[in-house]
């Protein structure tokens, strides 16, 4: 497992390795077509019927969210570059966590009220090793999230500390922030291509 290196760097390479996840295609390029994409796989992975509310929740949060990032970003072609990403993320949401939360948090809510599929509040190993599955960690990092983000060790994340992990990963610059971990070992020299994540 690798160590926190070029703590500067950390945010921008948390954003890269998001968009290797989010590029679901792996085209280069960022759009809805990913987003929505992505949203059936998250659902399918958790085993979840694509017409129950939780799954038609989560393709409407998905499509509000491509639209909000490309308002926010400035961007009329509906595709979004690796650099893009990277420079509208951190210079629009990285430094303002208040339109974080406003654009990030309903997405984030939604994909954990799909998640935790008995309704308890919390996201067990297995839905949260689904979760991770869909956008596309490899096993290894999918248990080194889980085990980071798992603080007290009862096998289990309250859905409060998954959102606050979230926010941990796209804003934070602090290498011992607990959301660093939510993809698994970013700083992994293996992870990253220099285009997308490495699967």
């Amino acid at each position: 497992m690798a160590n926190p290196q070029d703590v500067g760097d950390l945010l921008e390479r948390k954003i890269d390795v998001c968009f290797g996840h989010v590029d679901v295609d792996g085209d280069g390029v960022f759009e809805e077509a990913d987003v929505m994409a992505l949203a059936a796989r998250m659902i399918a992975y958790q085993n979840v019927p694509f017409d129950a509310p939780e799954a038609q929740a989560l393709f409407r949060s998905f499509q509000e969210f491509v639209r909000n990032i490309a308002r926010e970003l400035d961007l009329t072609s509906g595709q979004i570059s690796p650099e893009q990403w990277r420079k509208g993320m951190i210079g629009r949401f990285g430094e303002n966590p208040a339109l974080f939360d406003k654009v990030f948090r309903p997405l984030a809510a939604a994909i954990w009220r799909l998640c935790d599929r008995d309704g308890d509040g919390k996201v067990d190993a297995e839905e949260f090793l689904c979760f991770q599955k869909a956008v596309g960690s490899s096993p290894e990092n999918r248990q080194i999230a889980f085990e980071r983000l798992d603080l007290n060790g009862d096998g289990s994340l309250s859905v409060e500390e998954i959102l606050s992990a979230y926010k941990d990963y796209y804003t934070s610059r602090d290498p011992h922030a607990p959301g660093n971990w939510l993809y698994g070992d970013v700083w992994d020299a293996d992870i990253w291509d220099g285009t997308k994540v490495k699967l």
